[in-house]
């Protein structure tokens, strides 16, 4: 995420880059629940593992970062969107192209997994029992 904002945005890109946030997004939401990826659905799905054989949980200090990767990155997407060259803003740009509820949905998954979605966003109580 931290290298998009080197090209400029494009809006016969933007569909293709939605589609790839939201595997990667389906990606981690796999992780978070130690699940095995399968690439034809792209999504995660439940394997039985052998006797004595476990997964890894993410544990909380990889939640936290991953979380503020995706924090962080969405706001810096937002900042590279209004590089879109168009006569209007960018967001009545992405709501004409029907890509507005894509971008205000990123990483919807995985933030709602780790309990970070809205206001509890900002209050890291709400990632408790996450672990």
């Amino acid at each position: 995420m931290h290298a998009i904002p080197g090209y400029a945005p494009d809006a016969t890109a933007l569909p293709m880059l939605l589609e790839w946030f939201d595997v990667l997004d389906r990606g981690w939401l796999a992780v978070l629940r130690v699940q095995a990826w399968d690439p034809a659905q792209r999504e995660g799905v439940n394997v039985l593992r052998p006797a004595g054989k476990r997964a890894s949980p993410v544990n909380q200090t990889e939640r936290t970062r991953l979380r503020s990767l995706l924090v962080t990155g969405t706001g810096n997407m937002e900042e590279w969107l209004e590089g879109l060259s168009t006569e209007e803003g960018y967001g009545d740009a992405l709501e004409r192209l029907g890509l507005q509820q894509g971008f205000d949905d990123l990483f919807s998954r995985t933030l709602s997994e780790m309990g970070g979605l809205g206001e509890a966003a900002n209050n890291p109580e709400g990632m408790i029992g996450t672990w």
